[in-house]
């Protein structure tokens, strides 16, 4: 483990930054943050992570908690306080438009993933791509800090990462519930908050992941693939 805003070597995790109604006033509104401007804001701060992100070959990981329309699959969430929400066939099936993101044409070395609970890491295959970039560190943003973003940080500390939580990128229903979400996750790694600035500049001294790399340059992980023949090993 290292004291890098960035760890040793990142991947950067987008959580639930998805289109819903701009005048909603809700818990599921998550408006508040460490910046002024509301959810506008926090989501300028996620472009300018990405962007930092993206030049450095770093992979990104965009997650959506999304659920059938009949809650076949949302189990426990009946019990939660929280109204209906992520629901496919909706506004929320698509990432916020003011991201930096095209769906429909991504990035090398970018992905989107639909989760259906609050941890990122449940039931998906995040740590499948995890692996293949050789991750340590998983840097978060998105949406909501007490939350889904806390719960990812939390799957990730369950499953030996190291997190870095960018402070002014993630977003809650209030000040308060944003203020206890990096409270717990401070509690779970003291080094798992980060500002901004840290992690963008420690971005642009990062020298990139070799995979990443491989993936722009080639556009595959491994840009020869087929049957191993005997004597190949050598």
């Amino acid at each position: 483990m290292t004291n890098s805003p960035v760890g040793g070597t990142p991947a950067l995790i987008v959580i639930d930054a998805q289109q819903g109604s701009s005048d909603r006033s809700d818990q599921m509104h998550s408006g508040s943050g460490s910046v002024p401007g509301g959810r506008e804001a926090i989501l300028e701060r996620i472009n300018e992570v990405v962007s930092h992100a993206r030049a450095a070959d770093v992979p990104i990981v965009w997650g959506k908690e999304l659920h059938r329309p009949d809650f076949a699959d949302y189990g426990a969430e009946f019990e939660s306080s929280e109204p209906e929400h992520g629901l496919y066939g909706t506004a929320a099936e698509h990432l916020d438009d003011r991201l930096a993101v095209d769906e429909d044409d991504m990035e090398p070395a970018e992905y989107v993933i639909a989760k259906r609970r609050y941890n990122f890491f449940h039931r998906t295959d995040l740590e499948h791509l995890l692996a293949t970039y050789n991750v340590d560190t998983v840097v978060l943003v998105g949406f909501m800090t007490n939350i889904c973003v806390h719960y990812t940080a939390h799957g990730a500390h369950e499953r030996d990462y190291a997190f870095r939580v960018v402070e002014e990128g993630t977003g809650a229903p209030s000040d308060e519930r944003h203020e206890l979400g990096l409270r717990c996750i401070r509690y779970l790694q003291p080094r798992g908050v980060r500002s901004l600035e840290a992690v963008t500049e420690s971005f642009d001294a990062y020298e990139g992941n070799s995979v990443v790399q491989r993936v722009k340059e080639t556009g595959r992980v491994y840009p020869d693939t087929g049957p191993v023949t005997p004597g190949s090993e050598t």
